[in-house]
């Protein structure tokens, strides 16, 4: 038999972080910066092994059963205190989902509101998580052009004014995936004036908010928010545990009540194990000192990756701004070959992740994107300088 696949499946494709990472898992002498995962040295195990253990052996919690589709209220009650404080989000005018890992609320979103043909806007050069999901609905993309600094705000509103059927502004606003740039407070305010003027929501996506290394925070769009039109997504993949897969969702009542709804005919609950691990780790354990913990271990790998990346860069070649996250990225000179540079790549041992992976409307943009959480600092300046000779003696 052969089936006939949905529209949907019927393009789908091994993601370009896979096939990078592939190459080192042949060979090992072969450097990928691909994969975003946190370093496991500065994740909490004793903790999340002490928590385990005592939830499932000493606590009737129902850990092992199903639960509330919603999430637990305590751990809620945890996250929108945080919020609060941390993140300016007024607790009393929003609701609290707890997901699946942040992915999900990326799933979410266009699952509530795309329809075939709708439109989504966003950077240019944006996360592929979302990308990839909007497609899955058959909506379509639509790349802004970016500034140094993010995305670039006479262009979204040429797109918001010219474009027919937007559901929502889709943006990383901190430590971009993949840019690394933080959009500043002055433009977070532009987009969210935008929104309003032109009746659209925002889907702020917030996973690295955290891990600032240099600079000062800056408030979050949903701290701005007034109206009921930002949904706020996070996750503790970065701060507690990546493979615990626990986010959440921040949003207008009557839209988490509709996540909530949608939510139970994809997973029926996020684990109850893994969200209460979560929400005791964060009431009981220094869940503040570990994101400090975090912060200085990944602050030397950032300034190692940022140092190879301009040491070794030939002219022509630029490295974006960046204060924090996980990512640095590069751009290439005008018109260069994005495919055969990175086959060139590939033959230095090196690889880092080529703009179209990232790419709203589906075209190589001359970047790549280097994840720098996994390597130790002297194979991250090697990986850089194998990357610079590359570009140094490339044709294409």
């Amino acid at each position: 038999m052969k089936p006939e696949f949905a529209l949907r499946a019927q393009n789908s494709s091994q993601p370009m972080i896979r096939i990078v990472d592939g190459y080192m898992q042949r060979d090992p002498s072969f450097l990928a910066f691909a994969e975003g995962n946190p370093d496991l040295s500065v994740l909490p195990k004793e903790a999340i092994a002490e928590i385990a253990y005592d939830l499932v052996m000493n606590h009737d919690d129902d850990v092992l059963l199903y639960s509330s589709n919603g999430g637990n209220d305590e751990f809620k009650q945890l996250i929108m205190k945080r919020l609060a404080r941390v993140k300016g989000v007024n607790p009393d005018e929003n609701d609290c989902l707890i997901l699946v890992g942040g992915q999900q609320g990326l799933y979410l979103c266009p699952r509530l509101f795309v329809n075939p043909g709708d439109r989504v806007l966003m950077e240019a050069v944006s996360y592929a998580g979302m990308i990839d999901t909007v497609h899955d609905f058959l909506g379509e993309t639509v790349g802004v052009p970016i500034d140094d600094d993010g995305i670039n705000i006479d262009a979204l509103e040429h797109a918001l004014k010219t474009t027919e059927r937007v559901k929502y502004i889709y943006l990383v606003p901190n430590f971009n995936n993949p840019t690394g740039v933080t959009l500043p407070f002055e433009k977070r305010k532009a987009v969210y004036e935008l929104a309003c003027k032109y009746d659209t929501l925002i889907v702020e996506d917030d996973p690295y908010g955290d891990l600032r290394y240099v600079g000062e925070d800056v408030p979050t769009i949903k701290s701005l928010d007034r109206e009921g039109r930002v949904i706020y997504l996070g996750t503790f993949s970065k701060t507690i545990a990546a493979g615990l897969r626990v986010g959440f969702m921040v949003a207008d009542p009557d839209i988490i009540v509709h996540a909530t709804a949608n939510k139970a005919s994809i997973d029926s609950n996020t684990p109850c194990l893994n969200q209460l691990i979560c929400r005791n780790y964060m009431r009981d354990y220094d869940f503040e000192g570990n994101i400090l913990k975090m912060r200085e271990a990944y602050k030397k790998k950032w300034a190692a990756a940022r140092f190879g990346l301009e040491k070794h860069l030939p002219e022509g070649w630029r490295v974006l701004k960046s204060e924090g996250g996980m990512f640095c990225f590069v751009f290439g000179p005008d018109g260069i070959d994005e495919p055969k540079f990175q086959e060139a790549c590939y033959a230095a041992k090196v690889g880092f992740v080529p703009s179209v992976a990232f790419s709203a409307n589906g075209k190589p943009l001359g970047g790549w994107r280097m994840c720098f959480t996994m390597m130790p600092p002297d194979l991250l300046e090697e990986g850089a300088r194998r990357f610079g000779e590359v570009a140094r003696n490339f044709k294409g």
